[in-house]
């Protein structure tokens, strides 16, 4: 009776364990996704032409694409291109940090990195520092993505 009752038991957790674990490998999957779509716009094409409007827009779509719809710094107005990919790159290496993810807390390092070269290169209104500065964040956000499993 005592062996069933166990049997039971580590059949139900197993149950319970395995939708925590797909919804890490998801969110990881999700955040993946998100920082291929972040390293376009901030790699190509916030580097394209010499219209500043042009790289702040791109990297305002790196920012969306990085805190989500729920960020402080989301701003729907220029679009969002990372829609529907996931919450945005850093809840979801939150997420998957928390999930015991190897490789999600130094890509979050990155991630952090890139958000706040963001903030700083979106204050400025020449487009010779915004786009070395696009380079920049391009390059974290590809640090990010080969740190991930």
């Amino acid at each position: 009776m005592r062996v069933f009752i166990v049997v039971i038991l580590v059949a139900l957790a197993a149950t319970v364990a395995l939708p925590q674990g797909a919804g890490a490998q998801s969110g990881l999957a999700a955040a993946k996704t998100q920082l291929t779509t972040a390293i376009f716009h901030s790699g190509e094409l916030a580097q394209r032409g010499n219209a500043v409007a042009a790289s702040k827009t791109h990297l305002q779509h790196t920012m969306n694409c990085l805190e989500g719809n729920k960020g402080p710094n989301f701003n729907p107005a220029p679009g969002h291109p990372c829609q529907g990919q996931g919450n945005g790159v850093i809840p979801d290496l939150q997420a998957a940090q928390a999930a015991g993810v190897a490789g999600a807390g130094r890509a979050l390092l990155f991630t952090n990195a890139a958000h706040t070269l963001i903030l700083t290169a979106l204050q400025s209104n020449d487009v010779n520092l915004v786009q070395p500065y696009a380079l920049v964040i391009s390059n974290q956000l590809k640090q990010a993505m080969a740190a991930l499993p």
